[in-house]
């Protein structure tokens, strides 16, 4: 019987690398406005800041074109990884999955401990998709494109069979006239000056109960927004676009790409306008924000895609991409240090910069951030085969400590 073994790092297809390094690059300055604080200062200390309106503008300019969208291709493409592998296994399947769901529960594991510290993580999110993943590994192209789209757009039908009672019940409660936010990010159980002190002064136990309670409140937007039916909608979006071997082919058309990418842009732009609460109960404002904001977040990924494919065929495109291609390949160790960085830089582990800062400082941190990781990922290929925590979680999951040294 065939065993399933790890891919060899020199047989890897590189494009799939620079775009998995992209978007973990791209997820730093998503993430970025969550580990600084930036999020839960009141509106009244954010306008003390000198470059208030400087922070504004970046936090709406990163809301449209890297909020949700470089997570989107680190979705598609842990799909694109789970595709190579189950067909680079076919003749041993029965074997290979059973090596895969170890190694998806050995990821769970890394999720759970993570989010002690990081209540932003998606890897125990995406190793239990992994193995609603897994159902469809045998679907035909063309059913798996259904299924996506079935599972991206199930959310609004719920909301228009809860429209009526919704409209009901707001037709029967009091205008709250009330109703401004004090930040953008709050929690209806706990105020936000708790939250900024626990990271800023809490001790090791109180951070990890705040990054749990904040991680379950996170689960619990997921239930508004559709966001499980979306990271599996997303999830088989990638295993079909493998399937059609649309990383092997360089797009043709510039104009396709940026008509793609204007368009998503001009949708997300008016989403923004036109206003919307996701978090809300659904009325026809809500769910035309969650719907464009959805189209916009699609299409704006899909063009990044597109132009990272067709760029890296370019001869600049090559000589500078090839710089992504280690980042990618430690894409999980990469992922899990930007976390320890941001943590030692912010909570009460380290400086406890937490809600003192604005998003501009934040966003060159971020830069310096990436820096690093792209000069330390391309020293470390040199010497060694894989990342740190993707020689532990290979080891572990195939049951034996694997060569980590060239």
């Amino acid at each position: 019987m065939k065993i399933s073994k790890p891919i060899d790092p020199n047989k890897r297809i590189e494009i799939i690398d620079i775009l998995r390094g992209f978007a973990l690059l791209g997820i730093i300055f998503m993430n970025m406005s969550f580990f600084s604080g930036y999020v839960f200062m009141p509106f009244e200390e954010l306008k003390q800041i000198s470059n208030f309106e400087l922070d504004n503008n970046l936090y709406y300019f990163l809301g449209i074109t890297v909020t949700g969208k470089f997570y989107t291709i680190f979705s598609i493409l842990f799909a694109v990884g789970f595709y190579i592998q189950f067909n680079k296994n076919r003749d041993s399947a029965s074997n290979f999955l059973k090596t895969y769901r170890r190694r998806l529960f050995i990821l769970l594991i890394i999720g759970i401990l993570h989010t002690l510290f990081w209540y932003g993580d998606i890897l125990l999110t995406y190793s239990i998709f992994g193995f609603i993943l897994i159902l469809f590994r045998n679907v035909k192209p063309k059913k798996l494109l259904r299924w996506s789209l079935f599972f991206l757009f199930l959310p609004f039908l719920f909301d228009f069979a809860l429209l009526p009672f919704t409209e009901a019940l707001q037709a029967n409660t009091p205008v709250n006239t009330d109703k401004a936010p004090m930040s953008r990010i709050y929690y209806p159980d706990m105020l936000n000056a708790d939250v900024i002190n626990t990271f800023r002064e809490g001790s090791v136990i109180e951070i990890f109960k705040l990054n749990i309670h904040n991680f379950i409140w996170k689960q619990i937007s997921y239930i508004p927004t559709g966001g499980y039916f979306k990271f599996l909608g997303i999830f088989l979006l990638g295993y079909y676009l493998a399937s059609i071997e649309f990383f092997k082919k360089t797009p043709k058309s510039t104009k396709l790409i940026l008509t793609i990418l204007i368009a998503g842009i001009i949708i997300t732009v008016a989403a923004k306008l036109l206003g919307g609460n996701p978090y809300e109960l659904p009325t026809l404002q809500n769910i035309r924000y969650k719907f464009l904001s959805l189209i916009g977040q699609l299409l704006i990924s899909i063009s990044y895609i597109m132009a990272i494919i067709k760029i890296a065929q370019t001869v600049i495109g090559k000589k500078v991409f090839k710089y992504l291609i280690p980042v990618g390949r430690t894409a999980l160790s990469n992922y899990l240090i930007q976390t320890v960085l941001m943590v030692v830089i912010f909570y009460n582990f380290g400086f406890s910069l937490f809600g003192k800062i604005g998003l501009i400082p934040t966003f060159f941190i971020a830069l310096i951030i990436v820096a690093i990781q792209i000069f330390l990922s391309n020293i470390w290929l040199k010497h060694y085969r894989f990342g740190p925590f993707e020689w532990a979680w290979r080891s572990l999951t195939y049951k034996k400590r694997i060569k980590i040294r060239h």
